[in-house]
């Protein structure tokens, strides 16, 4: 079941936190053909399975944009570009990465690199906010630090009321976005871009 599919089924399991999520896999269409080959939706969906609760799996490729759909099922199990003598592209070097490519590349490394060395993600709660807007929130937290993920599905820039995250920003003033590394004031309003995840150490 994707991972999209199995948050409202929590309940079933004794400690959901040990679920394996994924996007997509050898048996399914790959995630990037699913939304439309659109990368903005792909970034979105990486940094949701990377910040949400269970244990991360991606397939291999996703994070350099392999495409296609399991009909049939060898589409979707092509071999990864490049390793091998007489191969056309090297996906494997930056240098042999388009543009796009090296872009979705870089920003899922950032994702998985903060994931390996944040204990916050790793074993934190997850608490969720009702969307709205087209914006969806939720926190990750322990008892000593705490992670807000905001993720705008908008084609357009969106403000949101932090009053309504009270209770998770309480004693917090300032949030770090972990892909810019920019330092931003957490002010009664905040405006998120479009098709855009904010992924905020919050201090």
């Amino acid at each position: 079941m994707r991972l999209y599919e199995t948050l409202s089924s929590d309940y079933l399991y004794t400690n959901p936190n040990g679920n394996v999520t994924f996007l997509d896999n050898h048996d399914l269409d790959r995630y990037l053909s699913v939304v439309g080959n659109n990368t903005d939706k792909l970034k979105m969906g990486l940094a949701f399975l990377l910040t949400t609760r269970g244990i991360p799996c991606i397939y291999y490729g996703t994070e350099i944009t392999m495409k296609n759909l399991a009909n049939p099922d060898g589409l979707v199990r092509l071999d990864f570009p490049g390793g091998w003598r007489g191969d056309p592209s090297d996906k494997f070097t930056e240098k042999g990465r388009s543009d796009t490519e090296n872009d979705v590349f870089n920003y899922t490394r950032r994702l998985c690199q903060w994931h390996k060395n944040a204990d916050v993600i790793r074993h934190g709660k997850l608490k969720q906010y009702v969307p709205e807007k087209g914006v969806y929130t939720y926190f990750r937290y322990t008892d000593r630090e705490s992670a807000m993920i905001i993720i705008n599905s908008n084609a357009k820039p969106t403000a949101i009321n932090t009053a309504r995250f009270a209770e998770n920003l309480q004693g917090y003033t300032q949030a770090r976005n972990i892909i810019t590394d920019q330092t931003l004031q957490l002010n009664a309003t905040l405006e998120i871009p479009p098709m855009t995840v904010w992924v905020l150490e919050l201090r």
